[in-house]
């Protein structure tokens, strides 16, 4: 058995040519999105439940996140891009874009931490005007976006892993699985942040 039949097995079985590697991702990232939706529809509740909703557009600073969310949204490309590059059998091209990858999801992180640490006073000064429906607002904001920025996080470290394995040559056109399924991850992280921006920032 080659390389290629350890990283694609033949077109056998219930689901064809779909590693069972790549299967358990999808099942997983399905998870997650129910998991993603459940807040976002719970933030939409409350939202309609509170007769005095903050707006959040005077609250956020919209700008500055919607600059970031291209950083975030970016990366998926450059994520794409290292696929294709190993595809090709081109490790250096591979590894540049990993490090590009991994910077603008760290990018992302420092950004959105700033965010927080401006937001941390505004909340105080504002909310206790408003305890019920501010903190409310303010709980909804920090656990969707902490949930997703822990998400961020935790592919930044599997991408890091990755891309070590990655330099010690790891990966070629034959055998790319790994890479592959990291990217699945990446992908799940980045796109599914729109979902969140749009509700928090934009709705």
């Amino acid at each position: 058995m080659n390389e290629t039949t350890i990283a694609y097995p033949g077109e056998e079985g219930f689901f064809g040519n779909l590693h069972w590697g790549k299967l358990m991702m999808w099942v997983f990232l399905a998870s997650d999105v129910m998991g993603f939706a459940s807040l976002i529809a719970g933030y939409f509740y409350l939202r309609m439940l509170s007769v005095d909703w903050p707006d959040s557009g005077e609250l956020l600073n919209v700008m500055l996140t919607s600059i970031n969310t291209v950083f975030l949204l970016s990366s998926s490309f450059t994520m794409a891009w290292a696929v294709d590059a190993i595809k090709r059998n081109d490790q250096r091209a591979m590894l540049r874009q990993l490090g590009i990858t991994i910077f603008l999801g760290t990018l992302f992180l420092l950004i959105q931490g700033y965010e927080y640490f401006e937001l941390f006073d505004l909340f105080s000064e504002t909310f206790d005007e408003r305890p019920f429906s501010g903190h409310l607002f303010a709980s909804t904001f920090f656990l969707l976006t902490g949930f997703h920025a822990f998400h961020v996080f935790v592919g930044l470290v599997y991408l890091g892993c990755i891309s070590v394995a990655a330099a010690r040559g790891r990966y070629s056109a034959e055998n790319y699985l790994a890479l592959d399924i990291a990217g699945l991850f990446w992908h799940f992280v980045d796109w599914v942040w729109v979902a969140v921006f749009l509700s928090l920032y934009i709705i």
